[in-house]
């Protein structure tokens, strides 16, 4: 393994926030799977690097976060099933299957309206206020229902590279992205076949 977390931490190869959380479980499908968000901070950095949280609202979260350990336990508990839950999905979509979507739609039934944008840097992001600790899980399941009701879910893959298990939207003109990154899994890959063929073969 030689991918650093905290550089994949803040890669996000997704093309879509849902998929890009999903793909916090670095080498998910290796002996040796890598937590990106180990902690409630974390996912808060995460969410802010990601663009799906405003600065203010995560320094607000922060606060909150310090003052209710107990809630963002639970907080995590519930990301983690959740990102279960969309590797679930996505694995059945890289395979033609339907999804579960009882999970999801439970989840959707208890979040608030989606919100407006505000500026926020050089982007834009939600008009989150960071007054529930449960908001960065908010825009995941909104970015997730956008994803399953558009025509991109017909189009989602998973790395082909060993032990990588990362998902995408493959926007490729003929639909045959292979990797998560060319330029990560893709020349690992390459070079990992290059010293295969190189290798030579023991005698009986």
């Amino acid at each position: 393994m030689s991918r650093d977390p905290a550089r994949a931490a803040t890669q996000f190869f997704g093309g879509r926030v849902c998929l890009d959380f999903a793909n916090t479980m670095d080498w998910r499908t290796s002996d040796a799977p890598q937590e990106l968000i180990p902690d409630y901070a974390a996912f808060l950095s995460w969410s802010n690097t990601r663009g799906t949280l405003a600065s203010k609202a995560v320094a607000r979260l922060r606060v909150l976060g310090a003052r209710k350990p107990a809630a963002v336990e639970a907080i995590m508990r519930e990301a983690r099933a959740l990102r279960g839950e969309i590797w679930e999905a996505a694995d059945a979509l890289c395979g033609g299957k339907s999804v579960r979507l009882a999970p999801f739609n439970r989840l959707l039934a208890a979040l608030p309206a989606q919100p407006g944008l505000v500026r926020d840097g050089a982007g834009y992001v939600h008009d989150l206020r960071g007054a529930d600790p449960e908001e960065p899980l908010w825009p995941v399941l909104w970015s997730l229902t956008a994803l399953l009701s558009s025509k991109d879910a017909a189009r989602l893959g998973c790395c082909q590279a060993q032990g990588c298990g990362w998902f995408f939207v493959d926007e490729s003109p003929n639909h045959s992205r292979a990797w998560c990154s060319s330029e990560v899994c893709g020349n690992r890959e390459r070079a990992r076949r290059a010293y295969s063929k190189r290798r030579p073969v023991r005698s009986p």
